[in-house]
């Protein structure tokens, strides 16, 4: 198996064409993004977002009301870059109100947060975002609302079951049942509110917690490209795997025949060309952070062990990809690399490489689109080990991409297994 593990390297390295679109043509495209787009942030703050509030009871009552609090104070924001606020709320009274703002373009957006107030507490939180345009603005609104969402459900989750705890202990339990005869009035369950917000504080706090503009001060919105950039490299090494394949298919050219005659068994043949792909794809994926983050100021977060494991995963994706495309797609050998570009390009662009603006948009109207876009999902999950305290959402993007990797890998081997030739 060493050997031929060897030979495949040398079949891969030895292929200008396939090393140049694979390792070198994302390197030069990062370059390309730095000196085209590098310090935009730094040179020009954003101004502050203006947004409209339907001020109803529900969101006085909600932890929604705290974070606008806090996003319109004044501060370092590493949106705005100045002292402005990064959110300008405007109180309306309804959604009517809000919306003849919105046509007068004196706000970006408008927020509506609905609910269910039950027991001192806000149940089934939801924020509505009205927009009539899509932009960098409606983009950083979208982002904060989910952002602000995803910790709603955390203390919602956490003061329930306080409530929960407190209720259970004030539960009276006699001992003897004559104490509480039948007929009686029962003895009202009380809790201490006081005591649940601090408990529900104490453990927030312990989990670096807090809700308000916690954006990190290296943020640059540049950084949105290089992490689409890393996924689209990741889609671009399935070629690896797709040139190791269209070798082992004998209608594909002289390689593939020569090696259905061979004495050596195709299956090793295949696997080895497997291995081979990915610890190359690996390798180039790997240096790809490296120049990123050393040469280009990226930053993917304090935790480089996930940040790696991610990368190993979407150079799974990205061969089991290439994999899928040779066996699957008809055509020639230049046909399949084209649907790979093809298809490759059209995550990237869905992903956000070329604008936060398309990304919104297709999550807005399409919004499972991404949630199988192998780029979107390798993105989203270097979003999440930068930007959420949090990994369920790394977690959750690891476990998709891992069984988009299965299922493809898995179609290609039972195809290669029904291939029958009657002459070579």
């Amino acid at each position: 198996m060493g050997h031929l593990i060897l030979f495949n390297l040398k079949v891969l390295v030895s292929n200008r064409s396939l090393v140049f679109w694979t390792l070198a043509f994302p390197i030069l495209l990062g370059i390309l993004f730095k000196v085209a787009l590098g310090d935009i942030v730094n040179k020009e703050a954003f101004d502050t977002v203006p947004v409209a509030v339907v001020n109803s009871q529900v969101y006085k009552d909600s932890a929604f009301k705290i974070a606008f609090d806090e996003l319109t104070k004044t501060g370092d924001s590493s949106v705005t870059g100045s002292d402005k606020p990064l959110l300008r709320v405007t109180e309306v009274s309804d959604l009517d109100v809000g919306k003849k703002q919105l046509q007068n373009e004196k706000v970006d957006g408008i927020v509506e947060i609905t609910g269910t107030p039950s027991e001192g507490m806000v149940k089934d939180t939801q924020a509505k975002l009205t927009i009539t345009t899509n932009g960098l603005n409606q983009t950083i609104l979208k982002i904060i609302l989910d952002e602000i969402t995803q910790r709603v459900d955390m203390i919602s989750t956490l003061t329930e079951r306080e409530i929960n705890t407190q209720l259970a202990a004030s539960m009276p339990r006699p001992a003897n049942p004559t104490l509480n005869p039948v007929g009686s009035p029962p003895v009202a369950p009380a809790f201490n509110t006081e005591q649940i917000a601090k408990s529900v504080q104490d453990q927030l706090s312990s989990s670096g917690f807090i809700l308000q503009d916690r954006s990190p001060k290296s943020m640059d919105l540049l950084m949105a490209e290089f992490f689409s950039l890393v996924a689209m490299a990741a889609l671009y090494g399935g070629m690896f795997s797709l040139t190791i394949m269209n070798n082992a298919q004998p209608p594909l050219g002289v390689i593939g025949r020569r090696i259905a005659v061979s004495p050596t068994s195709k299956a090793k043949l295949i696997i080895s060309g497997i291995i081979t792909s990915y610890l190359v794809e690996l390798i180039g994926l790997l240096a790809l952070l490296a120049l990123c983050h050393f040469l280009f100021q990226v930053d993917f977060g304090a935790n480089w062990g996930l940040t790696v494991l991610l990368a190993s995963v979407g150079a799974l994706a990205g061969l089991s990809f290439g994999a899928a495309i040779s066996t699957l797609v008809p055509g020639g050998e230049n046909a399949k690399i084209g649907v790979l570009i093809a298809v490759t390009m059209l995550g990237a662009m869905l992903a956000g490489m070329m604008g936060g603006a398309m990304r919104y948009a297709v999550d807005f109207r399409f919004p499972m689109v991404n949630k199988f876009n192998p780029v979107a999902l390798i993105t989203d999950g270097y979003y999440n080990l930068f930007f959420h305290p949090g990994y369920d959402g790394y977690w959750q993007d690891i476990v998709i991409l891992l069984v988009i990797s299965a299922v493809l890998l898995g179609a290609s081997v039972i195809v290669l297994r029904r291939q029958r030739y009657d002459s070579l």
